[in-house]
C-alpha cells in the first residue's frame, strides 16, 4: 500500500502600488528571480484605473488555456464514439472506409477541439479569482500579485516587493495536490 502524497504548500504574495514605475522595477525583479511571467498578475479596482489613464483594463479571459484542454478532451471523445460507430457498422470494409476512419479519428478530433475551446475560453470572460478582490481594498494602488511560490521564494518576492515600493506585502498559504 502506497502511503499517501503529501501535499507542498504555496504562497501567493501581493501588494500595493501608487507608482506606475515601482510596479515595472517590481515586476522586472521579480522575473530576474526566475519567476515566470504567467505567474504574476496586475489588479486595480475601477476607482484606481481612474487614476492611471496609461493603464488599460480589461476584462479578465485568463480560461483560453483551460477550454483547450476541455475542448480537446471533448474532441477526442466525441470522435472516438464517431469512429467507433463507423467501425461497428453492418458491412465494414477495413479498405474502403480507413480513410474516412482516420479522418474522424482521434487526432482530429483533438485538434477541433482544442481550437474550438481556445476560441470559446478566450471569448468568456473569466471569474476573478478571490486572490484579485484585495484589489477593492484601494481606490488609490494597483495590486501586484505573485502566485505559487515555495516559502523560500516567497519570503525573497516579499523582500523585493517591499524594496522596490510596495504596500501592504501580504503573503497567502495556498494548498496544492
Amino acid at each position: 500500500m502506497r502511503a499517501p502524497r503529501k501535499t507542498q504548500p504555496s504562497f501567493t504574495v501581493s501588494a500595493f502600488f501608487t507608482v506606475p514605475n515601482q510596479v515595472d522595477h517590481a515586476l522586472s525583479a521579480c522575473l530576474r528571480l526566475g519567476i515566470p511571467r504567467d505567474l504574476i498578475d496586475l489588479a486595480i479596482s475601477e476607482p484606481a484605473a481612474a487614476k492611471y489613464p496609461q493603464l488599460k483594463p480589461g476584462k479578465n479571459r485568463d480560461a483560453w488555456f483551460a477550454w483547450t484542454g476541455k475542448g480537446a478532451l471533448a474532441g477526442l471523445l466525441l470522435s472516438s464514439v464517431a469512429t467507433l460507430a463507423i467501425v461497428l457498422l453492418q458491412g465494414f470494409e477495413v479498405s474502403s472506409q480507413a480513410a474516412l476512419v482516420q479522418l474522424l479519428g482521434p487526432d482530429i478530433g483533438i485538434v477541433l477541439g482544442a481550437v474550438i475551446g481556445a476560441v470559446y475560453g478566450a471569448l468568456k470572460e473569466s471569474k476573478t479569482n478571490q486572490l484579485m478582490l484585495r484589489s477593492l481594498e484601494r481606490e488609490d494602488a494597483m495590486l501586484l500579485l505573485v502566485y505559487m511560490q515555495p516559502q523560500e521564494e516567497a519570503e525573497k518576492v516579499s523582500q523585493v516587493l517591499t524594496s522596490h515600493g510596495g504596500e501592504a506585502v501580504q503573503v497567502e498559504a495556498t494548498v496544492i495536490a
